[in-house]
């Protein structure tokens, strides 16, 4: 029986799938290859990853391309003539051709609970918006973005310390797991469809760098979920203050006496007020000025943020 499989795939989620079926020895589905985004063309993606050492250590054959649409994509798809195509964390939309490929269409990974959370930078979005229940969903693919029926959906809490780092390890876990426990039964056309309540969808816009910025004036809680969800690998969450861009790379929110301040300050943390009425505290943790190394916020120059520090 036929159980070739193409992963199409290029961030930390691709690679956990691609690695659940590698090693686990439970999983018969075989690999015939992987589609990931030319280097060139992945300069601006955040969260990009090359998979060359997977390439090197499994002998696995990795197709970079500028777009899955490309003819030279189509025609190394057809050599492979898949049963089944798995797309992860890949934003171009598939054309017709490509859909029509694999015997049992295309099945697509998304970090959201759909259909909550269709669209781009999901994750960012939801620690953004402090969203609590989480979840990841796998699709049938078809012309719309995240649209198509689910076929399997894990779901996860967003704890208040996570980052949008560890957001996604929790994604990269619970993949591991839809694929472990359903691989070899897509790759035989056998699928559990539950279809989507477009009532209920909601939807993300892309994010660009720029859209980090944030302003001393904001609510607390509003700056430090803009910090977890921008923090490496993402461009970085950041403010201006007298002409200077400053990176913000982890933070504490604070409800602490003003005689606790100056031994919190001890820890490598800085303390400011923010807030509309300056009356709310948060801690700047890692932060780093435009074009100079990411320090401790306390040896940055004091200066800078002298207005702003609870004495």
């Amino acid at each position: 029986m036929n159980k070739n499989l193409v992963i199409v795939a290029c961030t930390s989620v691709g690679r956990s799938i691609i690695l659940e079926i590698l090693t686990n020895k439970k999983i018969s589905t075989k690999i015939s290859g992987v589609i990931n985004l030319n280097k060139d063309r992945a300069l601006k993606k955040a969260n990009y990853d090359s998979y060359d050492d997977i390439a090197n250590n499994f002998k696995l054959e990795i197709l970079y391309v500028n777009s899955i649409n490309d003819e030279i994509c189509i025609k190394w798809l057809k050599k492979k003539k898949p049963n089944l195509i798995i797309q992860s964390g890949w934003s171009q939309k598939f054309s017709d051709k490509v859909l029509k490929i694999p015997k049992y269409g295309c099945i697509g990974q998304h970090p959201a609970p759909l259909p909550k959370g269709r669209g781009a930078a999901c994750v960012n979005w939801a620690i953004i918006n402090n969203e609590k229940k989480w979840g990841d969903s796998f699709f049938v693919m078809d012309n719309d973005y995240d649209n198509g029926p689910i076929v399997a959906q894990e779901f996860f809490k967003i704890e208040d310390y996570d980052n949008v780092k560890t957001v996604y390890d929790k994604v990269c876990a619970t993949s591991r797991k839809i694929v472990s426990v359903n691989i070899d039964l897509w790759i035989q056309g056998k699928f559990r469809y539950k279809k989507q309540n477009i009532n209920k969808a909601t939807y993300f816009t892309k994010r660009s760098p720029d859209d980090g910025e944030f302003s001393l004036y904001d609510e607390v809680l509003n700056i430090h979920n803009k910090v977890r969800a921008l923090t490496r690998p993402y461009p970085g969450a950041f403010f201006y203050l007298n002409g200077k861009k400053i990176f913000v790379w982890s933070s504490n929110v604070l409800n602490l006496k003003k005689r606790d301040l100056l031994k919190k300050k001890k820890n490598g943390g800085l303390v400011i007020n923010v807030g509309k009425r300056r009356h709310q505290l948060i801690e700047l943790l890692r932060v780093q000025v435009e074009s100079r190394p990411e320090m401790w916020a306390d040896r940055m120059n004091i200066g800078l943020l002298k207005k702003n520090l609870q004495n």
